[in-house]
């Protein structure tokens, strides 16, 4: 693929030569930018990812050859109050050093960028890497100073369900009448129809990203159940909302998305047994893969003959990328579209890290994961006399399942990647109070910093454990 078309492919408008703004897109995108400046820092989310998630990526400011998506400006809006509140006034700075977490993200975007460019030695792969850093970077730094607290978690996923809610009956619609009312924003009006089932996108570039969307989300809305009374309104209209999402998108990956977010919240009573869990799916594909004929992967198929869609070429992308594993491993490829039928779609995220970045990409893709994970983990076991705090990392930890699974069949490329740059900062805030606390605070909220244990209860060994 040609790195100077890249950018038109991806996103509707992404070629244009002048300014392509709606009058309803330009309505909303101007009342977010004025909330996001002048309301509280803890309020400023819900502008945020209300517009941001549903204002389409062809909504496009042109300035000297430069394409701002409405995105990009809301980005460039939110650092305004970034640099005013934190650097100007001093009165709301960043909150405290990068944690592990970020910096894995840091370093995963940039590395990308960077292997991407080398790759392909273009001017218009730079140009569209500085703006994969932009959305990528911007969306995840300004999250982060956005939402920092249990308290703030909690209000992102109700935004998150008003955005569901939003989306739901326009995208029945749309499936019912292969029309979609999202063109008002500026989306392309007629969607894409396969096997005589419409596939709604809703504001979205493709059908699966928007079923898979709501299906993501769903860990999260019964999280929000389990907060108490005063939230359960908005997490029932958040599971039907994003159980509208994925029946309209007729897609497999979003059916598989919500199924696993599902399973892992099930396995809720064996919270305490998942390492044995984790042993015993590794010892099980390794023993599928020495009975089974062909590779392990090519379960994706199967299970996709059953629910539908292209799992065929999901899995022949994971076993052409592992046949070809020495054409990409150094910084990629530009080859592989000569891999097989339809092989230039890298509709796999962890493919996709690869032959675009290379191995040190891939490894890092799949450290951020680990990270991800082990702080779930580690932060759940923190706060087991906390029931409803413990169920909500867990839910988070369910979601963080969801979109693995996701990613073996989709890349989120347009502005359904805030989401899930939410989610992973979703995952630092809501255990930022005690694992990313410094050592003197540590000793005030009762942890070990480092060994992260409770400190004694006896106020006389409280007091040697304090001074230790």
């Amino acid at each position: 693929m040609n790195p100077d078309g890249l950018e038109a492919n991806y996103y509707y408008g992404g070629g244009r030569s002048e300014s392509f703004v709606t009058p309803l897109s330009l309505c909303i995108f101007v009342a977010a930018a004025l909330l996001i400046l002048l309301l509280p820092r803890k309020y400023a989310t819900v502008p945020f990812l209300v517009a941001g998630i549903l204002l389409p990526m062809g909504q496009t400011v042109v300035i000297g050859g430069l394409h701002l998506y409405l995105l990009r400006l809301l980005i460039l809006i939110g650092y305004g109050r970034v640099i005013w509140a934190g650097f100007l006034t001093r009165r709301d700075r960043f909150p405290g050093p990068l944690n592990p977490l970020d910096k894995i993200v840091l370093l995963w975007a940039c590395c990308n960028a960077i292997t991407y460019t080398i790759l392909w030695g273009a001017v218009g792969a730079l140009i569209v890497k500085l703006g994969f850093l932009y959305n990528a970077l911007g969306s995840y730094f300004l999250l982060r100073y956005l939402i920092r607290d249990r308290e703030d978690v909690v209000r992102a996923i109700k935004i998150l369900a008003l955005v569901c809610v939003v989306c739901a009956p326009l995208v029945l619609m749309e499936h019912a009448t292969g029309q979609n009312y999202f063109s008002a924003l500026g989306h392309r009006l007629v969607s894409d129809v396969r096997y005589g089932k419409v596939r709604a996108e809703g504001p979205f570039a493709q059908s699966i990203i928007n079923g898979t969307l709501g299906a993501m989300l769903v860990p999260l809305f019964a999280a929000l159940w389990w907060q108490g009374r005063g939230h359960r309104l908005a997490a029932a209209l958040g599971v039907v909302s994003s159980t509208a999402m994925v029946i309209s998108s007729s897609s497999s990956t979003p059916i598989m998305t919500y199924l696993a977010g599902i399973l892992a919240l099930c396995l809720w009573r064996f919270r305490d047994k998942m390492r044995a869990f984790r042993w015993g799916l590794v010892f099980s594909l390794i023993g599928l893969q020495m009975v089974m004929k062909a590779p392990i992967w090519s379960l994706i198929g199967r299970v996709s003959a059953i629910s539908g869609g292209t799992g065929w070429h999901r899995a022949e992308l994971i076993h052409q990328s592992v046949l070809h594993f020495w054409e990409w491993w150094l910084i990629g490829t530009t080859r592989n579209a000569y891999w097989g039928l339809d092989m230039w779609d890298s509709d796999n995220a962890f493919v996709n890290a690869g032959t675009e970045g290379g191995l040190i990409t891939f490894i890092l893709f799949l450290t951020l994961f680990v990270r991800a994970y082990r702080r779930i983990g580690v932060g759940r076991r923190l706060v087991v006399d906390d029931r409803k705090h413990e169920r909500l990392i867990w839910a988070l930890g369910a979601c963080l399942f969801a979109n693995t699974v996701a990613f073996f069949g989709i890349v989120y490329f347009d502005q359904s990647s805030i989401a899930w740059y939410a989610l992973l900062v979703m995952i630092t805030a809501a255990t930022a109070s005690f694992l990313d606390a410094k050592p003197a605070e540590a000793k005030v909220t009762g942890l070990t910093y480092g060994a992260l244990q409770p400190a004694p209860a006896d106020p006389e060994h409280l007091r040697t454990w304090n001074e230790r």
